[in-house]
């Protein structure tokens, strides 16, 4: 009989202790299932980068293969440079020859100016003559023929300063009105010349495709020999810095959502690890609503189905080197829902460009830090 005492007691203390023992993990496991809202319908999610080439030409270089690791800047594709290296000396030269043009209409506006001051010293010097010999005329010094002569050459002089005067006029339509000799080389004719230079060197500069931003590459889709048009993507870039979580809660999960509330993230890839984020933003609609086919519920055969929304959340630092997460990896999402007094439309990233001053314009992706 004591023996069976002893066992019970023996049973009855070890239960007490189990139950010791795990009551503290319930108890954490109990608070985290009341501040928290979960899922494991979410996904890593980021910017793609497509780039493409703005003009038609046949490829030259390739410079980099799928999964390369490039910093903003760096050289990817090089196109077929010798036809718009032609363009642009065809276009400097015509933009010379149009000031040569301007020089010469200037050279032709000065020497109007000097025949203006001609004629009008000639007819200074044929009035006076003229004058003098109608004086002379009634005193009978000079005959009748001395004084016509006189007359006639005061009006070729009248004539010859008119002449002159309306080219002047036509020089100066021919430059686009008064132009100052400093500014010979601010007129349309010119500025379009300039302008044709600047499109030929920018069509230049376009064969040389570099990356618009660092990050991995993926999806490669040129080789040199290929034959590109204009907008048909070559590759993708995928900034690892700037990826995010798309995480689809029930909208019956909602309720005491609010953005800035922290998150817990776990991806399948790295078990026991967790990484920390915030909600930066909630949708404004259900993934069904958005769909391309986007459901009927106004049929007869309606049957209620809980929506999801999703939910973007950002991370609060970058991954470390030996936990990097990539597009399209399962995790799941816990966001702790404690405190409510956070916005429910807003966004935390447009909030950090506007404290940037950037005016909620895009952000610049930084460099890469893959390791």
């Amino acid at each position: 009989m004591q023996l069976v005492s002893v066992k019970r007691v023996v049973t009855v203390a070890v239960i007490i202790a189990a139950i010791a023992v795990g009551f503290r993990p319930a108890l954490r496991y109990y608070r985290f299932e009341i501040t928290h809202v979960s899922t494991d319908d979410a996904y890593v999610d980021g910017e793609v980068v497509l780039v493409s080439s703005r003009i038609n030409d046949t490829v030259k270089s390739v410079f980099i293969d799928d999964n390369w690791i490039v910093k903003r800047g760096d050289p990817l594709v090089l196109l077929d440079d010798k036809k718009y290296a032609v363009a642009v000396e065809q276009a400097q030269a015509q933009l010379a020859r149009t000031r040569l043009l301007v020089d010469e209409q200037f050279a032709q506006l000065t020497e109007a100016g000097a025949a203006v001051r001609l004629a009008q010293a000639q007819i200074y010097q044929t009035k006076r003559d003229y004058e003098r010999a109608k004086a002379l005329l009634a005193t009978g010094v000079v005959s009748q023929q001395s004084y016509d002569q006189t007359l006639t050459a005061y009006r070729a002089a009248q004539a010859e300063l008119a002449l002159a005067q309306q080219g002047v006029v036509r020089a100066r339509a021919t430059l686009g009105g008064d132009v100052a000799d400093h500014a010979r080389y601010d007129l349309p004719v010119v500025k379009q010349a300039e302008a044709e230079l600047k499109n030929a060197l920018l069509n230049l500069s376009y064969t040389k495709i570099n990356a618009p931003s660092g990050g991995v590459i993926t999806r490669k889709n040129v080789d040199p020999g290929n034959r590109v048009e204009a907008g048909e993507p070559l590759l993708a870039i995928v900034p690892v810095d700037s990826l995010y979580v798309t995480a689809n809660f029930k909208e019956n999960q909602l309720t005491y959502v609010r953005v800035g509330q922290p998150v817990v993230v776990s991806a399948d890839i790295y078990p026991g690890y967790t990484f920390e984020g915030r909600v930066d933003s909630i949708a404004l609609g259900t993934g069904a609503a958005f769909s391309l086919l986007p459901p009927e519920n106004a049929t007869g055969n309606w049957v209620k189905v809980v929506q999801r929304v999703p939910v973007k959340i950002v991370f609060d630092k970058p991954a470390p080197a030996d936990k990097q997460l990539r597009l399209g990896l399962s995790v799941e999402a816990a966001i702790d829902i404690s405190d409510t007094h956070g916005p429910l439309i807003s966004s935390l990233m447009q909030k950090k460009l506007q404290e940037r001053g950037n005016d909620g314009q895009h952000p610049t992706i930084p460099e890469s830090s893959v390791p």
